[in-house]
This record gives structure tokens, sequence and C-alpha cells, in this order.
């Protein structure tokens, strides 16, 4: 079902908060944090998780409207005082960065990750050099680390394992890799040989240990399944997918890595044959062009919704009211959001907040 604008009683309704009784799909806000992590869930009954924090308070990216605020008002708008689960993927600035400003916006409560930073080098360069772990330097992944571990203080705090399941709701959030350890057995309906491994170049760069570390989820919802694998790497995902692949077909797909080419293997992308695909990306970071174009390919693929246009290679953009921040003039930036409504039957629907254009798949 396809409608190009809402009227304001049928936009509502698509965007119908926790407490709306008549309402019993499951809300999924891809928030615009400019080009970092931060992806709200809400279920019909109210409770939430959401996956990771996006850019620090001080940003370059998001100016004086920060992560913290942008997922707050998203928290907000879907009726929550608080936010239940926080799922942190991994300790870069870009999904860790809005934990101390969202802390001051609205109360979290329990606080999940993958355990210890493992980034423990000053650079991804081969032969480079230890740093001091106690006194990491500003900026670093371990600097961050250590400011996140004393800001949890004595709220509840769970270092997720393969294989562990979260009931949030009427959500099942399965944990499927945790510091680089995959599952051990395939979830129900994969197991099968994964053709798309044959030929599967390895990836020596990773962009930092922690990516490879990244915290992957499956999330189910009645028939609707959903993956979000956080940065996860190229020869990370090869764990989960080849040669035989653990995970089966998903129904939302939020790009891993931003659609960046560290991530998002044929070999993943084809396995999971998303039905639709949430491009987490900004102006100049993510949905490049190799990426976007093995989602494109993948056997169920009926589209790929973008935060931003990009600029990386503005050839392969989307339709435009496919996209929640069309200008690429980062003053003009209003920090849209794409979001979803998923509903048991396994329906999705997207709607592009800029616009009000959505779009039903499935179901």
């Amino acid at each position: 079902m396809l409608r190009k604008f809402l009227t304001s009683v049928g936009f509502a309704a698509l965007l119908a908060g926790p407490a709306t009784a008549k309402d019993n799909a499951l809300q999924m806000v891809s928030i615009d944090v400019e080009g970092g992590g931060g992806t709200l869930f809400v279920t019909p009954d109210g409770k939430s998780l959401l996956i990771d924090t996006g850019n620090p308070e001080a940003s370059r990216a998001t100016g004086d409207n920060p992560s913290s605020a942008r997922i707050a008002a998203a928290a907000h708008a879907l009726g929550l005082k608080k936010i239940d689960y926080l799922l942190i993927t991994h300790y870069h600035g870009d999904h860790i960065g809005g934990f101390e400003g969202l802390l001051a916006r609205i109360p979290i409560g329990t606080v999940i990750d993958h355990g210890d930073n493992r980034e423990t080098k000053a650079s991804t360069q081969p032969g480079a050099a230890e740093i001091d772990l106690k006194n990491p330097p500003p900026g670093s992944s371990a600097y961050g680390y250590n400011k996140y571990i004393e800001l949890i203080g004595k709220r509840p705090h769970i270092v997720a394992k393969a294989g562990d399941v979260f009931r949030i709701g009427g959500m099942a959030v399965t944990i499927v890799m945790a510091d680089a350890i995959p599952i051990a057995k395939p979830l129900p309906g994969a197991g099968e040989a994964n053709p798309a491994c044959a030929g599967m170049e390895a990836m020596a760069n990773n962009g930092g240990e922690e990516n490879a570390r990244s915290t992957a989820v499956v999330i189910s919802y009645g028939k609707a399944r959903i993956a979000a694998f956080g940065d996860l790497t190229w020869d990370r995902e090869k764990d989960l997918f080849c040669p035989i692949d653990r995970i089966g077909k998903v129904d939302v797909y939020l790009a891993t890595h931003h659609g960046t080419g560290l991530s998002g293997s044929p070999a993943s992308v084809h396995a999971m044959a998303p039905i639709v695909t949430i491009m987490g990306n900004s102006a100049r970071k993510g949905a490049d062009k190799a990426r976007m174009q093995t989602i494109k390919d993948s056997p169920r693929n009926q589209g790929i919704w973008q935060l931003h246009t990009t600029t990386v290679s503005a050839d392969i953009n989307g339709p435009v009211e496919m996209i929640a921040n069309d200008s690429t003039d980062q003053a003009k930036d209003k920090a849209h959001a794409l979001r979803l409504r998923i509903e048991k039957s396994g329906k999705v629907t997207v709607i592009n907040e800029r616009n009000g254009y959505n779009k039903s798949y499935g179901g």
C-alpha cells in the first residue's frame, strides 16, 4: 500500500504511541543522529529498547541539536517517561557518545553491552602502540568506555552473551553475536549452506577493533524479524553466515555500519534477504555505492529508505520521497527520522517523518 501524503489523522494513527490501546504494532524509530547509531523500539504496552546513543553533546555533526536531544524527543513523542533497556553495540563515539547527555534528559533502566573495551591500540595501523587503558587519550574508545562505566553507576548492567534472549513487552531480542563470539546454533528457520559465501574475500581493515566486537541482535515481533548488527565488520559477519547461514531471513534490515564498505557483505545480505532496509547514513558517511548495490541485488529487496541524501556517490540515491533529510546542506538539516510500524502479521509500514510519505510491505 502506498500513499504520498497522509491526512493529519492518518499520520497520527500510524505514529500512535504505546498508550493507544487500538494500536497493537511495534514502533521503531531510526533517529537521525548524523551517521551514528540511534534506534528506538517501543511495544504497544510501553516497553522500550534503545540501541545506541549517537554522537557526543559537542559534535560538529549534530551542532546545537545533539543526539541526546533528538533521542529524548523521539522517546517523549511515543509517550515514554523512561527508556527500559539501552543496548550499546560498541564503544565508538558515534554509538556511545550521547549516553551522558541522554541520562540528563530521560531516565534509563538496564544497560546491555559486550563487556570490556577491546580497542587497546593508538590506531588501526599495523604495529601501533598500546595505550594506557587507565589513562587513555581523550577521543579514544577506551576513554569513552571508562566514562561510560562511571556513568552506569548502580543501574542494572548486563554483559551480553551470544544466545541470550531478552523479552521486552512483545519483543524477543536475541543476541546473535557479542564480543566477536557468534551463536553456536542456527536460529529457527536457518541452517542451510550459503552459496553467497563462495569466493568471499577477507578484509584486513576493520576500522577499529570495537567494530568487530559489536553486539548484533535479531528482534522478533510476531512473524516480523528485524536485524540490527551495529558496526559488525565483514570478517565477523562471515562467522554468522558462512559456510552455513545461522540467521535466516529478516523483514527489516538496519544497514550494518551505516552502509559503509567495511560491512554488509553479499554473504550476509543475501542470506537475510531483507524486504526493507533502513540506511542510517549521513550526507557524507555511509550508503556506499557497493553496499547499496548489494542490498538492491538481494533477492527480496523491495525498498531502501535513507536518513540522508548521500554525497558519497550521488547517483545511487533512491527516490527523494524515501529520504528523511533531502538537503545536503547541514545548516538546513531538520533531523527528520524514519518511523516504522511493525505488526505481528509481518506487515511493515515505513513513514518518512519529513513529508508523511509511507509504504507498507508484507503481512
